[in-house]
């Protein structure tokens, strides 16, 4: 790299201390960044107009000269701010000016966010070092020339379309079969290639289990989901508790979006023979988020009796979701907090438990008996049903001396036999504060997992940083969960 790169970066971050405003970042990095970049003050509009909120650089902005999306948008917070609440911040500027590119920083930390089809995703995440070393790539990435060549290729390519457009109209008038080869042609045509298919594995079925109500199993569930689906993962949800939490939870009523329009539930899917999982799922997306939901219905807790006369009712689910172990990555099932036969017929479909717990006395204590029934269904099948490991939710950030004690005693329970004594404890950055949004954001009047709360314009900027805040955990914790299961596989 250019070792006047190197003196001008590093001159330009002594100009910023962990006390800095907001402000100095604005003037003293991104200023000089910007002309770095080949850009005169011409070039932006600060504090630009954005909806109802004020965007703090918007470079090379539309024009008539130059009248496509602004290429470039950069949003600025103090060195204090953690960058990782503000991603929703810097989503919504991107999706409301369809700007190509987006930077969030600090002054310290430097985020780089691609706008695709208008679902932003982070594409680089860079310390001032990383910066510093990677700058002859991010030049070519963010200077004024590359913009310019890019709005020059659209400019292109825009009168290459008009320019045939044209030749189209010409024989359309003459010929009016035309306009069905133009149709034809352009429905064929693809600007991105398709990506490569990847080889297929069998689903992960996996049971959120806790026969300890109040532990945040069902709301670990929908954002875990969510956390996955973000990761690229294929997800199912099944919703095996009567309650139907799971189900109300994701914006799905019983009474008006199943029975009032006669369709399927999980008691149909269990009870019937002819009902396959096609007949019950219902697909629901917010954003670049897509679950595939099989919904329960209060009415599932009168089948007990109907469950139990069924014929090899155990393996029921287990059967109907064989021949469809290529069509998710993950299958995530709810069953109810007791040890009914719901419960059995879920860890009997499953490969693999996953256990929240709460870092309270009773939830802690209840762990026992939930690994002592995981590992008896174990003993009762041909294949391993294996404990991935142990996740922490509403837990108190502040309470250092709660969490320490809890942690020892849940690992004293693991210790206590040889069939649990490898299982896991996942680790702190994978655990879920509490917070009053992850409650709120599955309420019947919300229903949506915590990543969709950017776009709810009932909330406030905190909020929004909130529930970011808790969706971060939620991916790390997806992360953590696709790791154990690899680690699972390889065995």
């Amino acid at each position: 790299m250019s070792a006047d790169y190197t003196s001008n970066l590093q001159s330009i971050f002594n100009n910023i201390s962990p006390e800095s405003s907001e402000s100095d970042v604005e003037k003293k990095v991104i200023v000089p960044l910007l002309q770095m970049l080949g850009y005169s003050p011409k070039d932006w509009e600060p504090q630009a107009v954005v909806g109802k909120s004020k965007l703090d650089f918007l470079v090379l902005s539309p024009t008539s000269e130059i009248p496509y999306a602004p290429y470039l948008v950069i949003e600025v917070k103090a060195p204090s701010k953690n960058l990782a609440q503000n991603i929703w911040q810097i989503n919504d500027y991107m999706r409301k000016t369809v700007a190509f590119i987006g930077l969030l920083t600090n002054g310290y930390e430097f985020r780089i966010i691609y706008n695709y089809q208008l679902k932003p995703k982070e594409i680089l995440n860079y310390s001032q070092k990383d910066f510093i070393d990677n700058f002859d790539s991010l030049n070519k990435l963010l200077s004024k020339p590359t913009f310019l060549t890019i709005y020059k290729t659209i400019y292109q390519n825009e009168q290459s379309f008009r320019s045939k457009f044209l030749e189209q109209i010409s024989k359309l008038f003459k010929d009016e079969k035309t306009i069905t080869n133009v149709n034809e042609k352009s429905s064929t045509e693809k600007i991105i290639p398709p990506a490569i298919e990847k080889e297929k594995e069998k689903s992960m079925i996996i049971t959120i289990f806790n026969n300890k109500g109040g532990v945040g199993k069902t709301t670990t569930t929908i954002n875990l989901a969510a956390a996955l689906s973000k990761l690229g993962k294929r997800v199912l949800l099944i919703d095996i508790d009567a309650q139907a939490n799971l189900t109300t939870g994701l914006g799905i009523d019983p009474l008006e979006d199943i029975e009032d329009q006669g369709k399927k539930d999980i008691t149909d899917l269990l009870l019937d023979p002819r009902t396959k999982l096609e007949d019950v799922v219902i697909h629901k997306q917010w954003d670049d988020v897509e679950l595939d939901i099989v919904p329960s219905h209060i009415r599932l807790s009168d089948m007990e009796a109907a469950l139990i006369m069924t014929p090899d009712v155990d393996r029921v689910l287990s059967k109907k979701l064989r021949r469809y172990n290529e069509k998710y990555d993950y299958v995530l099932i709810d069953p109810p907090p007791s040890f009914g036969k719901a419960n059995t017929i879920s860890l009997m479909a499953s490969s693999a438990v996953f256990i929240p717990t709460q870092l309270t006395p009773y939830p802690v204590r209840a762990l026992e008996y939930v690994i002592n029934r995981a590992i008896a269904v174990d003993e009762s099948r041909d294949d391993s049903l294996h404990i991935l490991g142990i996740a922490v939710s509403m837990y108190e950030r502040s309470a250092s001396k709660n969490i320490t004690t809890m942690s020892q005693k849940i690992l004293e329970i693991i210790a206590k036999k040889d069939e649990s004594k490898d299982l896991e404890l996942f680790p702190r950055h994978t655990w879920i504060p509490r917070l009053t949004i992850v409650a709120n954001a599955s309420d019947t009047d919300k229903a949506y997992p915590l990543c969709y709360a950017e776009f709810d314009k009932s909330l406030s900027s905190k909020e929004k940083e909130s529930a970011q805040d808790a969706f971060n955990c939620y991916i790390e914790l997806g992360k953590y969960l696709i790791s154990a299961v690899d680690k699972k596989r390889s065995k």
